[in-house]
């Protein structure tokens, strides 16, 4: 199962209708599912979002009142998916770089120095030890 996500209208047409057919054909396929960002930013899928609501809100078919997180979340590129659990950074960069910053909200974040093309199965598994070590409380006091 694959997801394309981000700004695709740059792209070919030709391109943009191959993207559409995976995710038709994706939306038919239980199990793991690969994410793809092509042309993404996290505030540009920010910004794409309030500009959607700002428009049904405008031609009547949303009041105010309704606009709710989950709302949000329905009208941003990466609709459906769940948030992010664990985020890796690989190349000793310690910061999100514009990478999914409204699904990341509650993410355990996970650097590391290792360069991305490294980056192997040993490297994951360390990565998942220390997240299953951690105490998630998703905004919440211990």
């Amino acid at each position: 199962k694959m997801r394309f996500f981000g700004d695709t209208s740059v792209l070919s047409e030709a391109l943009q209708e191959k993207i559409r057919q995976t995710n038709e054909i994706s939306d038919r396929i239980d199990g793991c599912q690969v994410n793809i960002c092509l042309n993404y930013g996290g505030r540009d899928e920010i910004t794409n979002a309030a500009k959607r609501i700002c428009e049904l809100s405008r031609d009547g078919f949303l009041d105010s009142e309704k606009i709710t997180p989950e709302l949000f979340d329905s009208m941003l590129y990466t609709a459906n998916i769940p948030p992010v659990d664990l985020l890796v950074r690989t190349g000793g960069e310690q910061r999100l770089s514009n990478f999914l910053l409204w699904q990341s909200a509650y993410a355990e974040l996970y650097f590391c120095d290792i360069l991305w093309p490294d980056f192997n199965k040993v490297s994951l598994l360390k990565a998942i030890k220390e997240f299953s070590g951690r105490n998630r409380r998703f905004g919440g006091l211990k």
